[in-house]
């Protein structure tokens, strides 16, 4: 039900395109002025020989390219009221008729000439694609932040689709990923419309990173309804806008200036710290912090981290688990003896490629 619903959403940009559009008065105006001239020479003047509807449409084309009548209509010789209806008919017909197909041909070669037909079917391509998507993230305004998420996404294999207002923004973030396939909507994240056809019944995540916090607020909202499963984060500009954001929905709020300061604050006095991170995140651009659920029906449930092959299958160690039934509780540097069970996370340092055979025999299906 919901790959259809998101069809008829695709089909319906498509047909509301600024390309397509025109072509929908033109066809209207064909179908009018064929019933029109269908009707007056049948009812008018039923004695003579009756056109058919194909008929009719030549005479709609002759009239709106301006080729004439000749003697096949026979306009003048139809008796009254025939006659006086239509000519008026007529006479509108011509002068409204050809004002539109003007109108709608300029509009048409014009946007064909800027690329917006193939604009067009590259947002259809791409709204295929989301539909394809699972367990994907929604990054909702790009703002000064959105390079760097988008670049983390990127080297952590995440797939991810990106919604913003200002097309200019997405532009700017092709020029940037030239090498990368970016999923992406134009349109306002705070709509439900534009949160569906960015997937979000099937997506793990959401950023919301709008530039003002109330806006942050109404997404969270939004999003919330649509998938109560969804893990939010939400950019937070003043620190009384945080409990609206929780009482909201988001699962966490940051302050990206907080974060700045602490980062400050870190390189004065643990700049070794802050210079291993570093390292790990921009020369060794593979190498990440990341974490790992152990599901109930994954064979390293009841092992020893020792005897788990952990190591072994992934090449990883494990620096620190937490119990998701007691979110903030972590045991850093678990032993080797400690039993591993389901319904816990494990944080290892690796690359994607790592993590992610971490997460086959973590969760099997």
């Amino acid at each position: 039900m919901e790959y259809i619903k998101n069809y008829f959403n695709s089909l319906f940009i498509f047909f509301e395109h600024k390309v397509i559009a025109p072509l929908y008065y033109l066809l209207f105006l064909l179908i009018i002025g064929t019933i029109g001239f269908y009707s007056l020479k049948n009812i008018y003047s039923p004695d003579s020989q009756d056109i058919t509807l194909f008929d009719s449409l030549y005479y709609c084309v002759i009239s709106l390219t301006t080729v004439g009548y000749g003697d096949n209509l026979d306009l003048l010789n139809l008796p009254e009221p025939g006659k006086t209806l239509g000519i008026i008919f007529t006479v509108l017909y011509l002068l409204i008729g050809y004002g539109v197909i003007l109108w709608a041909f300029s509009k048409f070669f014009a946007n064909i000439v800027e690329g917006s037909l193939s604009g067009l079917l590259k947002r259809r391509e791409i709204l295929k694609k989301i539909e394809k998507l699972e367990n994907h993230y929604i990054l909702c305004g790009i703002g000064n932040t959105g390079v760097t998420i988008i670049d983390e996404f990127i080297k952590t294999d995440n797939d991810f689709v990106i919604i913003d207002i200002d097309e200019k923004q997405i532009e700017h973030l092709m020029s940037i990923f030239k090498s990368n396939e970016l999923l992406y909507i134009v349109g306002d994240a705070a709509e439900e419309e534009i949160l569906l056809n960015a997937g979000i019944k099937n997506a793990s995540g959401l950023i919301s990173n709008l530039p003002d916090d109330r806006g942050n607020v109404f997404l969270t909202l939004t999003a919330r309804a649509l998938n109560k499963d969804l893990r939010i984060i939400s950019h937070a500009y003043e620190a009384k806008s945080r409990e609206k954001l929780i009482q909201a929905g988001t699962n966490r709020v940051v302050y990206p200036s907080q974060i700045g300061a602490l980062r400050m604050v870190s390189e004065m006095i643990r700049p070794t710290v802050v210079n291993f991170l570093d390292k790990m995140l921009r020369d060794n651009q593979d190498k990440r912090v990341s974490e790992v659920s152990l599901t109930e029906n994954s064979k390293y449930i009841g092992k020893q981290i020792a005897n788990s092959d952990i190591y072994e299958d992934t090449g990883l160690n494990i620096v620190a688990i937490q119990d998701t039934s007691i979110e903030e509780e972590f045991l850093f540097n678990p032993p080797g003896s400690y039993i591993l069970k389901g319904n816990t996370t494990l944080v290892v340092i690796g690359d994607a490629e790592q993590v992610k055979k971490l997460e086959t025999f973590a969760a099997p299906y």
